[in-house]
């Protein structure tokens, strides 16, 4: 389940099952979920839904942990930004913030 809010700075709070790849003892986040979260993030913000997200894989699955995705927009190229607020069991909680690279 995914779930946004809207916050300052077009940021939003995004919930969902996105996690966990174990490698050795460390959980990492799903790329393809994070790409997911993404997507639906843009889709409910905008009138856009983008089809081409990419994210990085073995993202440590750790409160504070920052990484960046990106995709293509309907005016050019943009960078999502995803930062960890929470983890909790398998659901990981994202501060997303986009812009156009």
């Amino acid at each position: 389940m995914v779930r946004a809010r809207r916050v300052r700075s077009g940021a939003a709070l995004v919930m969902c099952v996105a996690v966990l790849g174990l490698g050795g003892c460390t959980k990492t986040i799903d790329a393809d979920s994070a790409q997911k979260s993404v997507t639906d993030f843009v889709s409910k913000n905008t009138k856009f839904t983008p089809n081409d997200v990419k994210c990085p894989s073995s993202t440590d699955a750790k409160v504070g942990v920052e990484f960046d995705c990106t995709f293509t927009g309907p005016d050019g190229n943009y960078d999502a930004h995803l930062k960890i607020t929470k983890v909790d069991g398998s659901a990981v909680a994202y501060d997303i913030q986009t812009k156009l690279a």
